[in-house]
């Protein structure tokens, strides 16, 4: 990376005792704090001032909004596309990226896809999309550009959404009535080091998906070191499978706002910094908002940093969520699995309509067995009327599977995680329904069938920096 040239030119007048310092800028020199700051294939680097993106060969930088159909692809100069800025796709617009395009974002930039606007970013398993940080590699760290939105007018449980941390309301209101929206497609796409806070406190997350509905298609997809939730999804039906989420600061998938989509394979591992593998809320201001959430989740592999003194909880389901999660691995949270919280989400679990079970649980807590709140703890604590999670969820009708070892080899590897279990996990799912996005085969636990290769292999990354 280029630094600054500045030279630093003094005078001392000695019959006076006093000096007088001179201090010159080099002509290419910019102060800055964001991209749009810097001339054209610049970015505002990581000491405020403007460099050369070192991004080689044809580079293509995004300044402007998009009005206008486009189709991003490398092309035979190998281009990347370098985002300036935030940057919204239209109302009435298609963004088209072809697979293998490379697509860069500097401090303060964000890719939108606006209500009414489509993303048709389509990778393959050889050739994946991939959205990181426009920092050289080795530099790069989470928090460096804002991150990738879907917006859509599929049916939100908060009157008038408006998603936090853009400037601009118009652009970044969602919601609608349309539950069959399609806000576009991402396959083989990843995400890496989002979660540039735009606003003071207010992050945007490596994925948010706003009021999507049943036309959006959303299959393998990786988010990696987001500087706040990997995913996070606000209403809607959307559903998505083949998801890989790693090293999240924050929750790494959080619903809320009345989703009611369904999920499959989803692989989440965590370092030290993140908070809840699943984050599970209906809706903070109303816990029993309608549409109330009620996704269906299938087949997750959730993976703690299994970091004692880490605040970590494999799931928190709270403000009234409702929903179902079947066939997946909780392993390595330090504080614990799962925790309930607020009357309205106990009300959903009494009613059989929140429901977490043929399920393996293992390395929880600092002792390792320490699954749920404790009786004390409640009591320190008390935000769910005293609820006991342990008889709640070690029901033996459930069918969960507490202490069994699921035999994944180096489950804790953040660099080349290992994701596949042995056998203890074939025999404990159940057989997942027979419509929407579900496969009916997968009567395991976890989000990979044991002994098998996983279907992580050839288009996903675990960088560092």
């Amino acid at each position: 990376m280029r630094k600054a040239s500045l030279t630093l030119t003094c005078t001392t007048f000695a019959a006076m005792a006093v000096g007088a310092c001179t201090l010159t800028f080099a002509d290419d020199w910019k102060l800055c704090e964001r991209d749009e700051h810097c001339d054209e294939g610049q970015i505002c680097g990581e000491d405020n001032t403007c460099v050369e993106a070192e991004l080689g060969g044809c580079v293509v930088a995004v300044r402007e909004n998009i009005t206008e159909d486009q189709t991003w692809e490398p092309g035979d100069e190998g281009c990347t596309y370098l985002l300036e800025d935030v940057i919204y796709i239209e109302p009435g617009v298609t963004l088209s990226i072809r697979p293998g395009t490379q697509i860069r974002g500097g401090f303060g930039s964000a890719l939108v896809s606006t209500s009414g606007a489509r993303l048709d970013a389509r990778g393959t398993e050889f050739e994946p999309i991939v959205l990181s940080s426009a920092q050289p590699e080795g530099m790069r760290i989470s928090g460096d550009w804002g991150g990738l939105a879907l917006l859509g007018r599929a049916t939100v449980n908060e009157p008038n959404p408006v998603l936090e941390g853009l400037e601009d309301v118009q652009r970044a209101s969602f919601g609608g009535t349309d539950d069959s929206w399609n806000c576009g497609a991402l396959e083989y796409v990843r995400v890496e080091f989002a979660g540039f806070p735009l606003e003071t406190d207010e992050e945007l997350n490596g994925l948010t998906l706003g009021g999507c509905g049943t036309g959006t298609i959303i299959n393998h997809v990786q988010v990696h070191q987001g500087k706040d939730d990997g995913v996070e999804i606000f209403g809607g039906t959307v559903s998505m499978d083949h998801v890989v989420i790693s090293q999240a600061q924050d929750d790494s998938l959080d619903w809320d706002r009345g989703w009611r989509g369904d999920a499959q394979f989803i692989a989440i591992i965590q370092d030290a910094e993140g908070d809840n593998g699943f984050e599970c809320d209906n809706w903070s201001d109303d816990n029993d908002a309608e549409p109330r959430s009620m996704p269906r989740v299938y087949n997750a592999t959730l993976i703690g940093s299994n970091t004692i003194g880490a605040s970590q909880r494999g799931a928190t389901f709270k403000e009234g969520t409702a929903g179902e999660v079947r066939n997946a691995i909780f392993m390595g949270h330090p504080v614990e699995s799962i925790d309930l919280k607020d009357p309205a989400t106990v009300a959903q679990v009494t009613d059989g309509a929140m429901v977490v079970s043929h399920s393996m649980f293992f390395a929880a807590g600092p002792d390792g067995t320490h699954y749920f709140p404790t009786a004390q703890e409640e009591m320190l604590e008390d935000d769910d009327e005293g609820f006991d999670e342990a008889v709640a969820f070690m029901a033996e009708a459930l069918g969960n599977v507490f202490g069994s070892d699921p035999g994944i080899a180096n489950p804790y590897d953040l660099r080349n995680p290992g994701w596949v279990p042995s056998a203890a996990a074939a025999g404990v799912g159940v057989k997942p329904p027979g419509d929407g996005i579900f496969d009916e085969a997968a009567t395991y636990a976890g989000a990979f069938a044991p002994g098998t290769t996983p279907w992580t292999a050839n288009w996903t990354a675990y960088p560092e920096h």
